[in-house]
């Protein structure tokens, strides 16, 4: 299980990513993330099922991680003043996808840019939700 949380303000950005794939997963969301409005703070939460025993016996087997189907859920965030009233907008996600996309992203691989991964879908979802 990998889970990633995000806090985003004008003051930078908070979280609590240790390990190499949640520290590479920070930087590429980031860099594809728009701007956030000045008087916006932002909260993500990413909750990935990797499912780490299956990706095991796929490399011993030399099948490849590519067959093993891992899962994801994000829940997205938008708190704001309107109207001297805290608004808050919560945007939920769930994707499926090939668990090799998290070895490509430890390596330090980016796959922002690369149609249909995983983090380049997440990243258009967020951008959208800025945007409304």
């Amino acid at each position: 299980m990998i889970k990633l949380d995000l806090m985003r303000n004008r003051a930078g950005v908070t979280s609590y990513a240790l390990s190499k794939t949640k520290q590479n997963m920070q930087k590429q969301i980031l860099q594809g993330i728009k701007s956030s409005p000045i008087a916006e703070t932002q909260y993500l939460s990413i909750k990935i099922n990797d499912h780490p025993f299956d990706r095991f016996l796929t490399n011993m087997m030399d099948i490849g991680e590519e067959v093993v189907k891992a899962n994801m859920k994000v829940e997205f965030t938008r708190a704001y003043m309107e109207d001297g009233k805290l608004v808050a907008k919560k945007y939920n996600y769930t994707d499926s996808f090939s668990a090799d996309q998290l070895t490509e992203v430890k390596n330090g691989k980016n796959i922002v840019s690369k149609r249909g991964s995983f983090l380049n879908k997440l990243v258009k979802k967020i951008n959208k939700a800025i945007e409304e």
